[in-house]
């Protein structure tokens, strides 16, 4: 479940990337909280992936430490990489038409996910 909700969190972000909130609703949802209800969700989705390792005990604290430390870094790393190439691209001519074909993909590819993963969930397929 918490995997559908990870691409419920990826269509929210296209979709409102896309101003769909401002536009069908008239409001503009709080990105704090957003961004924080859906971090945690997608936390739950890794420790989830984590419990399914079976790691060992011993030393089970310092390896946990260090693989989030390693996520963070892994992270910022891509984030910058994402934000130079965003950059970039924010000045190409027709940038504003790309964002909304690449966003309106994004939120199809988080349908996609929800519904692969809801699918799996109902026929007892793993996911």
């Amino acid at each position: 479940m918490v995997d559908a909700i990870i691409g419920l969190s990826v269509a929210y972000k296209a979709f409102d990337n896309l101003g769909g909130f401002r536009t069908l609703f008239g409001v503009q949802p709080d990105q704090r909280a957003a961004v924080f209800g859906f971090g945690l969700i997608h936390g739950f989705g890794l420790a989830t992936k984590l419990q399914a390792l079976e790691l060992p005990k011993q030393g089970l604290l310092t390896n946990m430490l260090s693989f989030n430390v390693g996520v963070e870094i892994g992270q910022l790393i891509a984030l910058t990489f994402m934000l130079a190439l965003i950059l970039v691209w924010r000045t190409l001519p027709g940038y504003r038409g790309m964002s909304t074909a690449a966003n309106v993909v994004i939120m199809l590819a988080g349908f996609l996910l929800i519904g692969f993963q809801l699918g799996g969930l109902a026929y007892g397929a793993p996911a």
